[in-house]
């Protein structure tokens, strides 16, 4: 077990430098984005971004989800070949009748969206770009499978290089604005296709099996109406906010909600990407309930350590980085966007015994719960608190959501979690963060100095509250001592 808690640390660690590329990324764009676009494009870009990336989860099928369960089990590397060719067929399939059916009818979205036909030529763009997009998830997903995650991290950094350098020629030398970003993304998604191509062919036997297709589609299914009720959690907040207010109110809220996402990208899909294969492999292990156990335990340490960073940090963030002072008020609606992000990551855990027994019909049934609590909700308090209103709506059905998972997925599969640990540990970062509105009067400088000696006192806190145990505090002296040996030797 031990070694499955390194590997699954080792792995989560490189996929992280990966993510970590795309929010220094995001960081040099934002004083580019702030400076060159107004809060209401901005706002349009962000209604345009979430269609996107709501066009990739769904019409991705979750067919990739299929491809690493049944391939997790699979020995015989024939039969494994075969997996990889029906999940990418069908991906192939789906990307041709995406663009049949949505390509006419961008005149139609480019009036839905902005009452004006003057914005087809985005829609166009952004729909080759989910094409591509969707194709790379199985290349991508094959490094994944294989525990390539330095392959993984070096395909997925180049690709936000390219874009990147692109989005810089775009918006200041052709000046083309929120169109050039798009575009950067069409050309980097396609260059990563063209890459990993090879990669695919390799790893496929072109031979389609019906009935095994049937299996993972059965599987798949409900995880497409999860992933289109995750995407409406995440994006029908925008949708809501611009019909009660407007696209400066929707800037203000993305913003806010793209910097709570550093913990979404830094620690929750660098943690997903590295560990659903190997728990998919630890399922009948006699040290699987223990491994996951551990897993939740400081999987969750980890999110509410991160989301007090962000929290603390998040008005220093933008008013350094975010050009435009309209902006700077999105800061306020950070920790409480941030604190939904911790409860999404802890669903990740619970939704374990979905995935054991198979039934991700109950994942589906779940999260659509979520979704219409969530609308009834921004609904109802949008018109009292806007854009508070919004961010408050999105916690409330996280947490709704998390409890169900937890009471759910135990049927299936039972983990003795250490929830009041991990309860201790959420209660000690709300005191903190609060303690930290104190210090936000202070100079920026001297703010900054007070929150970072905060935060580095927190995990010591912890030690005080009997969070840690003796076997890993021995386990960290040990390793501290090796340290200070391997640095007097040198």
């Amino acid at each position: 077990m031990l070694q499955k808690l390194k590997d699954t640390a080792k792995h989560t660690f490189i996929y992280s430098l990966g993510n970590l590329s795309t929010k220094i990324i995001g960081l040099i764009l934002l004083p580019l984005y702030t400076a060159r676009l107004s809060l209401l494009n901005y706002g349009q870009f962000a209604i345009l971004e979430v269609t996107s990336m709501f066009l990739v989860l769904v019409c991705g099928l979750r067919i990739v989800s299929s491809m690493l369960r049944w391939c997790s089990e699979e020995a015989d590397e024939r039969k494994r070949k075969i997996i990889i060719f029906i999940s990418w067929t069908t991906l192939i399939i789906t990307v041709l009748l995406l663009n049949f059916i949505l390509m006419p009818l961008r005149k139609n979205l480019s009036f839905l969206y902005f009452r004006s036909y003057d914005y087809l030529d985005y829609f166009t763009i952004i729909l080759v770009s989910v094409s591509f997009e969707i194709l790379n998830t199985i290349p991508m997903n094959l490094f994944r499978l294989n525990g390539k995650s330095i392959h993984y991290v070096f395909a997925f950094s180049g690709k936000l290089l390219l874009i990147l350098f692109l989005n810089i020629y775009f918006l200041t030398v052709m000046e083309i604005g929120v169109l050039g970003i798009f575009l950067s993304q069409l050309i980097g998604n396609f260059i990563l296709f063209l890459i990993t191509i090879p990669i695919v062919i390799k790893n496929i036997v072109p031979k389609f099996d019906f009935s095994l297709f049937r299996e993972m589609i059965k599987y798949s299914f409900p995880l497409i109406f999860s992933a289109i009720s995750v995407q409406l959690l995440t994006i029908g907040d925008r949708f809501i906010i611009k019909y009660f207010l407007d696209y400066t109110q929707v800037g203000i809220y993305s913003l806010a909600y793209k910097i709570a996402g550093v913990v979404n990208v830094f620690i929750i899909q660098s943690f997903a990407l590295s560990f659903l294969p190997i728990a998919y492999k630890m399922f009948n292990s006699p040290d699987a309930k223990l491994f996951y156990r551990k897993i939740f335990k400081y999987f969750s340490m980890i999110l509410i350590f991160s989301a007090l960073g962000i929290s603390f940090f998040s008005r220093e963030i933008l008013y350094i980085f975010a050009r435009n002072q309209e902006f700077w008020i999105a800061y306020k609606l950070v920790p409480i966007l941030v604190l939904t992000f911790v409860f999404k990551g802890i669903q990740y855990v619970f939704s374990l015994g979905f995935h054991y027994v198979k039934k991700t019909k109950y994942h589906a049934f779940i999260v659509m719960l979520g979704v219409i609590l969530n609308f009834s909700l921004n609904f109802l308090l949008i018109p009292i608190w806007q854009i508070w209103g919004a961010a408050l709506a999105t916690l409330i059905s996280a947490v709704f959501i998390t409890v169900l998972f937890y009471i759910f997925s135990l049927k299936f599969y039972f983990i003795q979690y250490e929830i009041f640990k991990v309860f201790i540990v959420l209660i000690v970062g709300i005191s903190f963060y609060l303690l930290s509105l104190l210090v936000n009067r202070f100079e920026i400088y001297t703010a900054i100095i007070i929150k970072l000696f905060l935060v580095l006192i927190f995990p010591i806190i912890l030690y005080f509250l009997k969070f840690y145990e003796k076997t890993e505090l021995d386990k960290i002296k040990k390793f501290w001592l090796r340290l200070k040996l391997i640095f007097h030797l040198r």
